[in-house]
């Protein structure tokens, strides 16, 4: 499957995740992407069960349950990436996010927080990071 130039994410969508961001600072907010090849449909909230307030880890039984949700999903939608915050500093993959980036293929969006609220995306696959363009739409357009 060749990998899409950028990815597209109603801005009803990046708005919802910076607000997750903002609600769970000081801890790492995390959550799923919904989507397909090249859009973001939707961003699903996940508890943090990482210990700590500088790490995140997505509740294994929030993503087993959603992977078995999408299957019976007319047309077909998938997980497509992860996204978590900074909450004091940049957008961009610490060391620990590029080590436990166990899915290539998602995109992993990331919140920071120092200072403005800023979103980035990037492809993580053993240990090499590319940044992912983003093109945001209004909702009712995607």
């Amino acid at each position: 499957m060749t990998r899409p130039p950028h990815w597209t994410l109603a801005r009803e969508v990046l708005a919802g995740i910076v607000h997750h961001a903002r609600r769970d600072r000081p801890r790492e907010c995390c959550g799923l992407l919904v989507g397909r090849r090249g859009l973001v449909l939707a961003a699903v909230a996940t508890r943090n069960v990482a210990k700590g307030q500088s790490r995140y880890q997505i509740d294994d039984a929030a993503h087993i349950e959603l992977r078995r949700i999408l299957r019976a999903c007319s047309p077909r939608l998938e997980i497509v990436g992860v996204y978590h915050s900074h909450p004091a500093g940049p957008a961009r993959p610490s060391g620990t996010d590029i080590a436990q980036a166990f899915y290539p293929g998602w995109i992993h969006l990331i919140v920071g927080m120092k200072g403005r609220a800023s979103v980035r995306a990037y492809r993580i696959a053993s240990g090499r990071v590319q940044e992912v363009s983003i093109r945001r739409k209004s909702g009712h357009s995607i």
